[in-house]
Order: structure tokens, then sequence, then C-alpha cells
């Protein structure tokens, strides 16, 4: 029933018919978000039965987990499908801590899936037993390489951490339209550039020079007083990019 006004008229009870049907509408969009949430999603495939990789099996896979006890090369077999993809240093996903009786077909199976990274792939295991397959190689874009790897053990090992937490903060996450870009073209060779600011320096033009060239010089850079360090930071990495770096 409404009222001359055209709004609906309260019951007897005094509540408003439109407040009741606009809770009922929330309540509604709850249950179906919580619906959705509970939706299974779609996993990586456990590759049972595939066919491994001709060359090099296998995958020594660095686990994103924290804990100290677990901070150790994995193994982990590569299917065939992935052989072309899963390269040292590209991010995967792998399943953790399947027991060795969730074994089917020679292939262990099981465990939750976490984030990790291939550091190398080698003809063979030590491990004797089945191995789990890699889920999916997330990116094919290596991310980690050597010279990465070997200063966040140094740091890891330095201040008593975990290698994959000094990981988390060395590695940014992953982009993915950054990595569907394709990258821009290197700049035309530094040639005789002016050296502008790092005149002011004995060894300045010298320094610039071993940049252009794709050389990596180590200096200690004490800048003199002025407004010109800005720029010579930009000269130097200009420098660097026209190598065909960066």
């Amino acid at each position: 029933m409404s009222s001359d006004n055209g709004r609906p008229e309260r019951d007897p009870a005094g509540r408003d018919p439109g407040a009741d049907l606009q809770g009922s509408e929330q309540l509604a969009l709850i249950r179906e978000t919580v619906r959705k949430a509970k939706a299974p999603k779609a996993k990586p495939r456990t590759w049972r039965g595939a066919a491994l990789a001709r060359e090099l099996p296998v995958a020594k896979v660095l686990v994103d987990k924290g804990p100290v006890h677990l901070d150790k090369l994995w193994d982990y077999a590569v299917p065939a499908e992935m052989d072309a993809e899963a390269r040292p240093g590209v991010r995967v996903r792998v399943r953790f801590g399947a027991g060795t009786g969730k074994v089917r077909e020679g292939r262990r199976e099981g465990g939750g899936l976490l984030d990790g990274y291939i550091v190398e792939r080698v003809a063979e295991s030590d491990y004797r037993g089945p191995l789990a397959a890699v889920a999916q190689v997330v990116s094919p874009e290596p991310v980690l390489g050597p010279g990465l790897l070997a200063l966040c053990r140094a740091v890891a090992d330095r201040y008593a951490g975990s290698l994959a937490d000094v990981l988390q903060l060395a590695l940014p996450k992953r982009n993915v339209r950054a990595e569907r870009e394709p990258s821009p073209p290197p700049l035309p060779p530094a040639g005789g550039a002016a050296p502008g600011g790092w005149e002011r320096y004995p060894a300045g033009p010298g320094f610039l020079d071993a940049l252009a060239g794709g050389g990596t010089p180590r200096a200690v850079w004490t800048a003199l007083p002025g407004p010109h360090w800005p720029r010579e930071w930009a000269v130097a990495v200009a420098a660097t990019l026209a190598s065909g770096r960066g």
C-alpha cells in the first residue's frame, strides 16, 4: 500500500518495507561475494605421466619459503613441454610439502603451490626418490642471474637470514605489462660526447669512456661542491645506456 506521496507506508510495527528490501539485496550481494571467494581456482596440472626434458631434465629450484632450515635448492623434474621456457633465472611455481606416499606413475604429487626460481638445470638428481614436476613457468623472462644470486647469498649469510627473504627485497614483483612491451632500442654510441662536469675530476673522462665502451669500472665518487652532481649522474647513466645495457 502506498500513501498519497507515492512512498510505501510503514507497517503497524513501524518498519519501513524499503529498508527491508535494501537489506535483502545487501545480504544477497554478500552471499554472492562469499560464493565467488570459495569457488575453486584453476591450478597448474600435475604433469602425471608426462615425458621429461631430454637434456638436463632436473631443475634446482629456490623455493620462496622463509624458514632457514628450508634454505636450500630443491630438485624438480622438468616436463618436455617446459624445456624451452624452464631456463635458469625464471619464475616458476612448484608443489611443496608432498609426502613420499603421494606417488602416482613415478611422479610425486600433492603439496601446496609455492613460487620459486630455477637456479640451474642438471642431468640428474642426488635424490633417488620420485621427483615432483615443475608445475608452471610463470614467466619465461629470466630475473635471477648468477651475480644477483651470489650477492643475495652473501647478504643472507652475513646477516643470518634466508636467501628467499633477501630475494623478496632484491627482486621487484612481476610486471606483466612491462614484460609484454618490447625493449627500446639502445642509444647510439656515445663516441666523443662531452663529459660535462666530469672534466672536473682527473679520471672523470676515462671513467665515462669505460662505461660507454661496455666496461664495468670500479670507482668511489666524492662529488665536488656545486649544483652539477645530478647532471653528472645523468651523463654517467647515458654513457652506460649507450653501450647497449640497461
